[in-house]
């Protein structure tokens, strides 16, 4: 919505209505950015570390159990070497965010077995990373507009329009990141901690009809998506609606 909104303003097309567009994006986005970090996500971190403390360990590139630990902003995983290269960290941070406590203890990827690590690590990391840093970027850019709508200069503030629009592909990003983190860190197990991914396997289901379920669900989805980017430009393009005329009044009556 505040993406269609910039739009409009940027375009100077239906001003009226994309005015109302981003004031309402904005403050629901502000509010949204705040459950979203407390206590929504916060509540999820303590679960991840209370129930797959391994999880935890790959998604933060952890690689070894210590006091104050620290939360890596940025890195890239080294498996073979195990650590991680060119680490921005926040000294203690994860240990505060998970238990509260600077200097508690997060158990590392060299407490638990590797047969019971994540089987795609860098991948677990890296979406982990997508995802936290692009919804710190959400929170950046709706305390900002928020402040400009506060100070009634947002609706002319063309840069951070500018912003609103080009964050229009950020959220279904971030939700796919999401997504993928959940699903990458919960392996290799298929019901945590009992049945593992690989027991899962039907012997009646060939991989000849596995590759036919994935190939229709692909193509589906494909179909799904083109018809929803066609869709939405058609509606941004055409615009909202004229308002509705008064109805006449029958003075005989």
């Amino acid at each position: 919505m505040a993406a269609v909104g910039a739009f409009y303003l940027l375009s100077g097309r239906h001003e009226v209505y994309g005015r109302t567009f981003v004031r309402v994006a904005v403050i629901v986005g502000v509010v949204a950015s705040i459950t979203q970090a407390y206590p929504t996500g916060d509540a999820q971190g303590k679960m991840i570390a209370r129930h797959q403390p391994v999880t935890l360990a790959a998604m933060e590139g952890l690689f070894e159990t210590q006091q104050g630990a620290p939360l890596a902003i940025l890195g890239q995983p080294d498996m073979q070497k195990k650590r991680l290269d060119n680490p921005l960290i926040v000294p203690g941070m994860l240990s505060f965010l998970t238990y509260r406590r600077w200097t508690a203890a997060v158990r590392g990827l060299d407490r638990f077995p590797e047969q019971d690590w994540p089987d795609k690590i860098l991948l677990l990391y890296y979406s982990y990373h997508v995802m936290v840093g692009l919804g710190t970027i959400f929170i950046a850019v709706m305390f900002v507009a928020a402040l400009l709508l506060w100070k009634r200069r947002l609706y002319s503030s063309r840069w951070m329009l500018w912003v609103l629009m080009l964050c229009l592909p950020f959220p279904y990003i971030a939700n796919t990141a999401g997504w993928i983190t959940a699903e990458v860190g919960r392996q290799p197990w298929l019901i945590y901690g009992l049945m593992r991914t690989r027991a899962g396997v039907s012997p009646q289901v060939s991989s000849g009809n596995a590759w036919f379920t994935i190939i229709g669900f692909m193509g589906m989805y494909t179909v799904l998506a083109i018809l929803f980017l066609f869709l939405v430009y058609r509606e941004i393009e055409h615009g909202p609606g004229p308002a509705a005329a008064p109805a006449a009044v029958d003075v005989r009556a």
